[in-house]
This record gives structure tokens, sequence and C-alpha cells, in this order.
């Protein structure tokens, strides 16, 4: 449902192109990224209309060129310091084993990026002609936590790929 109807969203006119290469603020987040031209955003309007909670509205969203795969940016109010980002990788999991129905495949870990130490969890779930293929990203930013979910299909992840990679490790947080 939510798929589809991000994807009929997406159809009007609530995207824009990114230039591409040069560092830029995202928003009111203390991050900047280098966008590349093969990533649309969404704008504050396409989230709310997307994301119609405001308690579970990313601040941010970007979308492969082809409309396959999002990645949306939270910056959440809930605390977590730097030291318990490592704490995240044996603690969540339980977490999405109990709140996503039908899980196929859990792998979870930290990764050093942009300066900062990431607690990592992907995940798959059975979809109608492909898996669907959940990436979370979780760091510590100005002792809140910053989550950064990327979402498609297996296949559609894959065929995107080196585009969403490229943009996660153009960030830097302030």
């Amino acid at each position: 449902m939510r798929r589809t109807f991000l994807t009929t969203l997406l159809a009007g006119a609530l995207l824009t192109g990114l230039a591409g290469a040069v560092p830029v603020k995202l928003g009111t987040l203390p991050l900047s990224l280098e966008p590349n031209a093969k990533l649309l955003t969404l704008n504050q309007a396409g989230i709310a209309q997307a994301y119609p909670s405001a308690a579970g509205r990313p601040d941010a969203v970007f979308l492969t060129e082809d409309r396959k795969v999002t990645m949306s940016f939270e910056w959440r109010q809930g605390k977590l310091s730097g030291a318990d980002v490592t704490k995240l990788v044996s603690q969540f999991p339980s977490v999405i084993r109990s709140q996503v129905p039908n899980l196929k495949s859990l792998k979870s870990g930290t990764l050093e990026s942009g300066g900062s130490t990431w607690a990592q969890f992907v995940f798959t779930t059975p979809g109608k002609t492909d898996d669907l293929r959940r990436e979370m990203l979780v760091t510590s930013l100005q002792g809140r936590m910053f989550v950064i979910t990327v979402a498609g299909t297996v296949k559609d992840y894959s065929r995107n790929e080196a585009v969403v990679q490229s943009l996660l490790r153009s960030i830097k947080l302030d």
C-alpha cells in the first residue's frame, strides 16, 4: 500500500533533481552531503503526504532516478550517545524480529563512515515479485539518534547500489 501511494505521489510534481558533487547542507540537519545527479529529492509537501504521521516523518527523502529505492533521513528526539551506537548492534535485532512480520534475513554490524560509527541493520521480507530489502543505518548526532533508512526490492537495490552507496559515503556529520 505505502509503495503504491509513494509511487503515485512521486508521479506528481513533488520531486526536484539534484546537482552533483558539491557538498550541500540538508535542510536543518547538522550534516552535509554530496548529492548525485541521478538522485531525486522529495520536497517537504511530498514528505508530508507520503508520511502523514508527524511522529514517523523523515526530515529528508531521496529517491533513485528510477524511483525504485528511497533513502530517508530522520533525526529523532531520542537520546543516543556515540558510545551506545555499538550496543545497538546486539540489542536492536530482537526489536526488528518482534516488529517485522515474515522476516527472511537479518544482518547487523557496525561500519565507519564520514568519521562516525554507524550501526547497520539489513533485513529482507517477502514481496509480491521480489523480496523487499531494508537497511537502517543509525548513529549519534549531537547526542540524538540519527537514522537513515534505505528501502526497495532486492533487485532494485542491486541496480541502484552504486548511486545509493555514493550518497551514503558522502555524508559528513557536523
